[in-house]
This record gives C-alpha cells, sequence and structure tokens, in this order.
C-alpha cells in the first residue's frame, strides 16, 4: 500500500495523515461554532435583569450597551430564522414577581354557585402546580393608565372612547369599572389588567366552563407584591408588606 508502512511486528501500520481533515475546514467549521454561540451568548446578556433596589424603589437594570446593540443586529438576520429569539431569562425566575393565585367561582343559569376552582391546585402534583403557577403569574403585573389632560368629544352619534380600570368595591374587593377615558380619576394611581391578562382570563373561564357544565364564571385574583431586600435594613417592617389585594375580572360567559 502507498500510505502505509510496516511497524516493529511486520504488518502495515495507517499513515499519520489518513482521516485528518483539511485545515481550512477545520478553521471555517470553528468560526461557525464560535459565531453561533457569541450570538447565543450575547442575546442572553441583552436581557433586563432585577428588579434592583433604587432609592425611588426596586427597578429593573438596563443589559450591557454592548450587548444590546450586538442583539439588535443580529437577531433579525440570524436568531430569528432559527427561531433561538428567547433570551433564557423565565418567568419563574424572577424574584421580584409578585406572589399569585386565583380562584374560578362556576355558576349556572340561576346564577347560583356550583364549584370553586383554585389555581394552582393544592393537591397537584409538582408538574402540574408548576404550569399553574405560570398561568397565574400572567395575570400581572397591571398597567397604569395615563389620564388624559383635557376634556374628550365623541363624534355626532358615536360614543366616547370608554377604559376599563380597578376601582374599590365592597369588602375592599377590586372590581372592572368601564368608564370614558376623561373620566378617568387623576387623583391618585390607576391601574388597569394588562391586555394579555385578559386573554388568559376570559380563554380560561370558558375553559372551565365547558369543562363543568356552568353557565358562567368569575375569576378572582389574589396577589401579594414581594418582600424587597431593603426591607432586612429597616427599623420596623412596612405595615401594607403582607397585604393581600384581591381583583375580580368580573363575569365570563361560556
Amino acid at each position: 500500500m502507498p500510505n502505509s508502512r510496516p511497524n516493529s511486528s511486520g504488518a502495515a501500520a495507517a499513515s499519520p495523515r489518513q482521516g485528518k481533515l483539511p485545515r481550512w475546514l477545520v478553521i471555517a467549521g470553528s468560526v461557525v461554532i464560535f459565531g453561533h454561540l457569541f450570538a447565543v451568548v450575547v442575546q442572553s446578556l441583552s436581557a433586563f435583569s432585577g428588579p434592583w433596589p433604587y432609592p425611588m424603589g426596586a427597578n429593573m437594570a438596563t443589559p450591557p450597551q454592548f450587548a444590546f446593540s450586538t442583539t439588535e443586529l443580529i437577531l433579525p438576520w440570524y436568531l430569528k430564522p432559527l427561531k433561538m429569539t428567547h433570551d433564557y431569562h423565565f418567568p419563574s425566575n424572577r424574584t421580584g414577581m409578585p406572589g399569585v393565585w386565583f380562584e374560578v367561582k362556576l355558576r349556572d343559569e340561576a346564577g347560583e354557585e356550583i364549584k370553586s376552582v383554585r389555581i394552582p391546585e393544592e393537591d397537584a402534583c409538582f408538574w402540574t402546580r408548576h404550569r399553574q403557577n405560570l398561568l397565574a403569574l400572567a395575570l400581572v403585573p397591571d398597567e397604569p393608565i395615563q389620564p388624559r389632560q383635557g376634556e374628550t368629544i365623541a363624534a355626532p352619534g358615536q360614543q366616547a372612547r370608554m377604559t376599563d380600570y380597578w376601582d374599590m368595591g365592597e369588602g375592599g374587593k377590586l372590581r372592572l369599572r368601564s368608564v370614558p377615558e376623561h373620566l378617568v380619576p387623576r387623583d391618585r394611581p390607576v391601574l388597569r389588567p394588562s391586555d394579555w391578562s385578559r386573554v388568559v382570563v376570559r380563554s380560561y373561564g370558558r375553559y372551565l366552563c365547558r369543562k363543568n357544565g356552568a353557565a358562567s364564571a368569575e375569576l378572582i385574583r389574589h396577589s401579594r407584591e414581594a418582600i424587597m431586600p431593603a426591607v432586612l435594613f429597616m427599623d420596623e417592617t412596612p405595615a401594607d408588606a403582607f397585604n393581600e389585594v384581591v381583583c375580580s375580572y368580573g363575569e365570563i360567559k361560556r
């Protein structure tokens, strides 16, 4: 054989060069692998972190500028076609998220309650509770409403633009109230549920109605803000640190 030579025992030995890749191919492959890993790592570094304690309260920290700028460049041209746009920061890893659970009261045609469902379920297995907890986290946080500075006049024959916000109801429970935009209170901070949380509430409420044969459902959210690390340096714990906020999304028809 032209590319083999006998060893000490007289048998032919393989050439040291046999099976080796060309040097240019090794270099090109290494560059591609490095570029891919660089894009994935920079995408992770470009995510906002926190919340961190600031003098004016807890807030999210902005990512490094080089990571943010690089991600803006490579995201649409490389990561998006590969469907790798996630920054690997999951909602369950955000320690500053409020603690939240909700209950759904199912009623029949006469308005009588037939069943109450609590999410996450207390007797569910770990994996089911984890997914149910992610479902509950989709209901927070709420969004602030910026009230209009002037009056809005509707066009002839048309109704003024309406908006929903959380308003205090009976027993300290917050309920959704729909008013024209110019009538939103301006003497206090006003919040409303996010559009995504409204979609989740309607979808899950209708699902439970179909599953249990109910005519309507009322989803009630129970939430409590996270305790910030700054409390450890205070002489006394704030009085409202452990207060629970109860919000009702109203009736959901099947």
